[in-house]
């Protein structure tokens, strides 16, 4: 095959190089500094400019590809140019573009069509915003080309001659050099010293070999299948920088010294320290099912993660590694002082020790029995509402529901990282929520690989042992997603491989995009789930995004599997493993009829129906609605995509119609910034609390769940429930002009 490769001469594209050398392409390669020395032989290379267009109309007169890989593409004019050169002599266009297309604003498993692909106005972005947004231009150009085209977006690419600079960059790393990002963690952890990693880290992002993005290349160059599509390339791992710390020291076969450090302290330090995937509250999760079903598999990392440690660079060649001094320094001070238990120096204010942390429950411990129940529910409102002190919630701040009275308020457990500092806040959180007017706690098997359940148990228990009934508290979890758990050893393919393909309970589909609502695998995660919290009955479980399967089932297939597992939820209820169960959607209840993740709560109300005839019990326990709603994207209270008595309407009026109960997700847009309008009609109050009590004031939301990991959250929530609901007309306005503002 004849193969011209732009660049190949630095970390990626060399390797992709190296293969298509050894694939036997006859190879061409463009860029302004040399390939590998030993490749030169082996290949024709052309020093160019490709931004000169004058010099690539007459270089290329007359010849033709069968493939061009172009690795070095960041605007859309760069491949137009080259397109024009070439003036259509290509078989096919191969771009290496990057998941850095997708958000990274809160935890989620992208595919690749879920992205906006098209032409942007660049102008005054900034570096970041300008390489991804060019990306998605380029690609642009590629889908209206008329050549046949493929894209890879590669994640964060490792490997042992890592050059990729993540920030801060200090200098230029030549191709031939040990050194990069992928050694920021290896040259720490074989010094031997303590490592600082920032408390408030919250990063998850996956790795990807760069053998592996370069097999890629080649694989699906083979592939006529490949023709006009997108792949993600990832590996199937998900990091924080503590699990990476790890995995690498147990490769390296030594036990990490870690010291959690608040980032105030860091800064207060003047370290200029910033691990380079990054920090705070972004997350890179890519999903990789799609090229994976094309038969290409990316390498565990136990097998990779050794290779950074062996080419660990030499100590000139480390960069950023001249802030290594001051950070042993820093843990050494820092563990010197929560020795003695005392406050930090004075030149480092206004930070406390924590106290001993809450050990997590011990999955083998006897399950707390009980469910919500309506008068230990009822003491426990009397006594919020006759509390002094702080924001002291109103009256209608609660809604009976079942057979208990639940707060207008919950606590989400979704978002942070696998760290102990993490659990620990949730759990003080939850426990100072549930004496403060808080008892709605949700979560999901899914929600940091099991920790958040273990977190949401854990809080139950101590709440128990402090007096409080397990009658006051409700408790929702999900189940849906394929996921690995943080506290197994095992790599997460392995893990999934073992505990759920093998013995039947998903089947391989389901496995390579990670959900299923398959009954006995639900069965099992109600189980897992139980074990997970430490409780007898959960009050509330949901399948979790079902709206996931309605493409690979079909409409008809979707709703016949929905109804033989809402048969096992309520053969789940008859023997006390849950209370009620429902559905958590995110798509579903967005779009309409036209969508194919379109689902139909009038249609889902009468397979529940179904399913209790089937048992021939005289009442469905079908009870409650989870959706995202807030002040931008508020599509269930404004957007009809429901029907219901051959009427059109939105959904949060067919879920009341239907008897069910509204459960609000995103309720805060989730750290996303409040539109002008918000900020503007609740003045006085911070972003967060105006955007929560927009949502706790809509007609039809029973209770709006928002995330919170510190005290200060809870209170910042209650402040919401000392407050009247907004009158209609005002949250009408509001609505309106975010709506503008959206459009």
């Amino acid at each position: 095959m004849k193969t011209l490769l732009i660049g190949g001469n630095r970390f990626v594209g060399a390797e992709i190089l190296w293969h298509l050398l050894r694939a036997g392409h006859a190879l061409t390669v463009l860029s302004l500094d040399p390939p590998p020395d030993e490749a030169r032989p082996h290949l024709r290379w052309l020093r160019v400019n490709r931004n000169d267009e004058e010099a690539l109309g007459p270089l290329f007169a007359g010849e033709s590809f069968d493939c061009v890989v172009d690795n070095i593409a960041y605007e859309p004019r760069q491949v137009e140019r080259l397109m024009a050169a070439l003036n259509g002599r290509v078989g096919r266009y191969l771009l290496t573009s990057t998941t850095d297309l997708y958000p990274s604003h809160f935890p989620r498993g992208y595919t690749e069509d879920q992205v906006d692909i098209r032409d942007y106005d660049l102008t005054g972005l900034t570096p970041s915003a300008r390489y991804n947004y060019g990306k998605r231009s380029c690609e642009a150009v590629l889908q209206r080309s008329g050549l046949p085209w493929t894209v890879l977006r590669p994640c964060m690419v490792s490997g042992p001659r890592d050059n990729l600079n993540g920030a801060p960059a200090s200098r230029t790393i030549h191709w031939f050099e040990e050194s990069g990002r992928s050694h920021f963690w290896v040259s720490r952890v074989l010094d031997g010293g303590p490592i600082l990693l920032s408390s408030r880290d919250e990063v998850v992002f996956k790795l990807l070999l760069v053998n592996d993005l370069a097999r890629a290349v080649t694989h699906v160059m083979g592939l006529p299948e490949a023709s006009n599509q997108a792949y993600n390339v990832t590996g199937d791992e998900f990091w924080t920088n503590e699990r990476l710390v790890r995995a690498l020291a147990a490769a390296a076969g030594t036990d990490p010294d870690m010291v959690h450090v608040p980032q105030a302290v860091l800064e207060q330090a003047g370290i200029d320290y910033s691990p380079v995937y990054g920090t705070g509250a972004a997350w890179t999760l890519p999903d990789n099912a799609k090229l994976k079903t094309t038969g290409w598999k990316p390498t565990p990392a136990e097998q990779w993660l050794p290779l950074l440690l062996e080419a660990n660079a030499r100590p000139h060649l480390r960069t950023w590694y001249h802030t290594r001094i001051p950070e042993i320094a820093l843990a050494r001070h820092l563990q010197r002082l929560r020795q003695h238990r005392a406050t930090l120096a004075p030149a480092i204010t206004g930070v406390t020790i924590p106290p001993p942390p809450i050990p997590l429950v011990a999955t083998d411990a006897l399950p707390i029995p009980g469910r919500m129940e309506k008068g230990a529910s009822n003491r426990w409102k009397g006594r919020i509402l006759r509390q002094k002190g702080g924001a002291v919630p109103l009256e209608g701040f609660f809604n009976p529901l079942g057979e208990g009275t639940i707060s207008r308020i919950g606590i989400g457990t979704w978002m942070g990282d696998l760290s102990s500092e993490t659990d620990q806040r949730y759990m003080g959180t939850l426990m100072h929520a549930a004496s403060r007017g808080i008892n709605v706690f949700d979560t999901a098997i899914n929600y940091r690989n099991m920790k958040a359940e273990r977190c949401v148990g854990t809080a139950v228990r101590q709440l128990v042992a402090l007096g409080f009934s397990r009658g006051t508290l409700y408790i929702a979890s999900k189940g849906g997603y394929i996921t690995h758990d943080a506290g197994d050893n095992r790599n997460a393919e392995s893990y999934l491989r073992e505990s759920y393909l093998a013995p039947g309970l998903i089947e391989a589909d389901e496995m390579d995009r990670r959900h299923s609502i398959q009954p006995r695998f639900i069965a099992h995660q109600i189980d897992q789930s139980l074990a997970n919290l430490g409780l007898a009955t959960i009050d509330l479980y949901y399948l979790h995004n079902p709206e996931d399967e309605i493409p690979h089932l079909g409409q008809e297939g979707f709703y016949a599997r929905l109804l033989e597992t809402f048969v096992i939820l309520e053969q789940a209820v008859m023997a006390g493993k849950i209370a009620r169960y429902g559905l958590a959607t995110w798509n579903g209840l967005r779009v309409g009829a036209e969508d194919p993740r379109h689902l139909s709560l009038e249609r889902v109300v009468a397979t529940a129906r179904e399913a209790a005839a089937r048992l021939q019990i005289p009442k469905h326990h079908l009870g409650a609605i989870q959706m995202p709603f807030n002040m931008r994207d508020h599509h269930p209270l404004t957007r009809p995509t429901q029907s219901l008595d051959n009427r059109r309407v939105p959904a949060l009026e067919a879920i009341a119609a239907l008897g069910l109960y509204a459960f609000t997700s995103a309720s805060v847009l989730q750290g996303a910034a409040v539109p002008e309008q918000i900020r503007l009609i609740s003045s006085g109050l911070t972003e967060r609390t105006a955007a929560l009590r927009g949502a706790y004031s809509t007609p039809g939301v029973g209770t709006a769940l928002v995330g919170m990991r510190r005290t200060s959250s809870v209170e910042e929530a209650l402040v919401v429930g000392s407050l009247p609901v907004m009158p209609r007309e005002q949250l009408m306005n509001m609505l309106g002009e975010s709506t503008q503002q959206a459009g």
